[in-house]
């Protein structure tokens, strides 16, 4: 298992696909991380990516800091809070804002291995995740 997913990623880093088409892409088809895995992905790493959340649609650059601090760069703002991991998801807090806001965190292998971020569609108990709003394509270490 360790094995496998250091050659993850190996290939995750070294990806660079900037033709996003999250729209295309079906949950069903990903793998979901754990904690340990997002935190291993994302801390350290400036990561480039395709968002798209209704409101804004365009390209996204997050930096995740081993202190929990985070930044996330779009055309037109930079966002800063603080991050941390909980119950297999991330969560975001804003500066501004009082509560965490948390998300699914995939994984595609189909054209090329992609990150992909869920916002969860809590139908009851149990839900099945809901809309992707973000793909990252690209990592690069810091």
């Amino acid at each position: 298992m360790k094995k496998k997913f250091s050659i993850f990623l190996l290939i995750f880093f070294v990806s660079a696909n900037i033709n996003a088409e999250i729209s295309s892409v079906s949950v069903r088809d990903l793998t979901q991380l754990y904690n340990h895995q997002i935190i291993k992905i994302l801390v350290g790493n400036k990561i480039f990516g395709h968002y798209d959340d209704g409101d804004y649609q365009g390209p996204v650059e997050e930096i995740h800091y081993k202190n929990g601090d985070y930044e996330i760069i779009t055309d037109s703002s930079t966002y800063k809070g603080k991050w941390k991991t909980l119950n297999n998801e991330i969560c975001y807090k804003q500066s501004n804002l009082i509560d965490y806001e948390c998300v699914l965190v995939y994984v595609g292998f189909n054209d090329s291995l992609k990150l992909y971020f869920v916002k969860k569609d809590d139908r009851g108990v149990v839900y099945i995740a809901g809309m992707i709003y973000e793909e990252i394509y690209k990592s690069i270490k810091l």
